[in-house]
Order: C-alpha cells, then structure tokens, then sequence
C-alpha cells in the first residue's frame, strides 16, 4: 500500500492510504478549542474550517474543562477517577 497522504479539496478533505480518520494531537485539540472562544467564532465556523462536527469540538471543550486534554498534552500520568477518591 502507499503512504497516508491528505489532500484538500473545496468541501474538505480526502484521506487516502489505511488510516481513514484524521489523528489530532491535544496541543491541536486545545488550540482548536480556544479558537472557538475567540471574538466573532463559534463552534460550528472553526469545525467548519478543520472539517470536523461541531459535536466532537463540544467533547473537546468538556474534556478541557475536565483538565483531561491538559494533563495528557504535559504528559502527566493520569489516573482512574476510581484511585483517586480511593485515596
């Protein structure tokens, strides 16, 4: 098989090899994020411009809030809610 490439076209874009879903790192996962509180955005605009929906940048937004975007991106061990009450 080729290698994964991506290609853009008008509506969006076109990903060819084996990997069919687009991978976003968190630091692209929170830049995305406060992208949608930027004056004159909304949630809807930026999935537009990044060729997602809407409803994956609103789990984004949640998982930031949790802190679960930023402990992964600083590369800090997370754990189970279930250890941390335990302790």
């Amino acid at each position: 098989m080729t290698e994964h490439t991506t290609r853009r076209y008008h509506d969006g874009e076109v990903l060819s090899g084996v990997q069919r879903r687009r991978r976003w790192t968190p630091e692209e996962k929170v830049r995305i994020v406060e992208e949608t509180y930027l004056p004159g955005m909304s949630v809807s605009l930026v999935a537009r411009q990044h060729g997602i929906s809407g409803s994956q940048i609103f789990t984004w937004r949640r998982l930031m809030a949790q802190g679960a975007l930023t402990s992964a991106g600083a590369g800090e061990e997370v754990v189970p809610a279930s250890e941390y009450r335990a302790l």
